[in-house]
């Protein structure tokens, strides 16, 4: 069984096909439109579809989906693995639902925080299955263009795999308040949350997370880059 996956975020429209458990072809689509989707469907045969998005859809593409393959928009009324009887589900992101069911789906039997480094940092705390909270923060670019539009002088930077803890100039300052300071944010969310459950499981993944993974290795930490798809696809099944 093959299903599409469709995860429409702030930053980019993205896609992965999957086959199983395997992600056989993934990537980005440059408009929200059915055009630009069947063009990845060539020489596949899709079973089904599910749509994850965090922006508004055009009704035609939504109806053209539908026409395709059986089709699933993820909101809060689809059935998760996760139990949300002690969170209010209404007020989750859709984004957030994936993630915490691909956490899920990989670890069933224990406790996780699944960390996504995106246009936003999301964390979300799973305990026994049950979703337990979470957290929202401006993610790296957010931060880093943040503080070039509202200022006359600060530079426009561009993250770097080295950055320092502190800086020596202007654009080493930048750069270690903005990658410092989400590495440090990271592993201050993770040490915390290890006091109250040692045997945590962390999953980190997002288009970002390569650039904090070397640095956050000791805190044993998992980079599960298609952590999204794995729930999405379990997601679909589901639904």
């Amino acid at each position: 069984m093959m299903v599409l996956c469709l995860d429409f975020g702030n930053s980019q429209l993205k896609y992965a096909c999957l086959a199983g458990d395997q992600l056989v072809d993934w990537g980005t689509i440059k408009e929200a439109n059915f055009l630009s989707i069947s063009s990845i469907c060539q020489n596949k045969q899709i079973d089904s579809i599910i749509l994850s998005s965090v922006i508004d859809v055009p009704t035609d593409l939504i109806n053209a989906l539908k026409d395709f393959a059986p089709f699933h928009q993820l909101s809060s009324t689809s059935l998760t693995q996760v139990n949300y009887k002690e969170y209010d589900k209404t007020t989750l992101g859709v984004d957030r639902l994936a993630l915490a069911e691909g956490a899920q789906v990989l670890y069933p039997n224990s406790n996780h925080l699944s960390i996504c480094m995106g246009t936003c940092i999301t964390y979300n705390w799973v305990v026994d299955g049950h979703f337990k909270g979470g957290a929202i923060s401006p993610g790296l670019m957010m931060r880093t263009k943040s503080m070039h539009d509202y200022t006359a002088h600060l530079p426009l930077i561009s993250p770097q795999m080295d950055f320092p803890l502190l800086g020596h100039s202007t654009v080493s300052n930048l750069l270690a308040g903005t990658m410092s300071g989400i590495r440090l944010e990271v592993q201050g969310f993770i040490e915390e949350m290890r006091k109250q459950d040692p045997k945590l499981v962390v999953l980190i993944c997002g288009g970002d997370a390569p650039f904090f993974i070397p640095k956050l290795r000791a805190f044993d930490v998992q980079f599960e880059a298609e952590l999204i798809w794995k729930g999405l696809a379990a997601l679909a099944k589901l639904n």
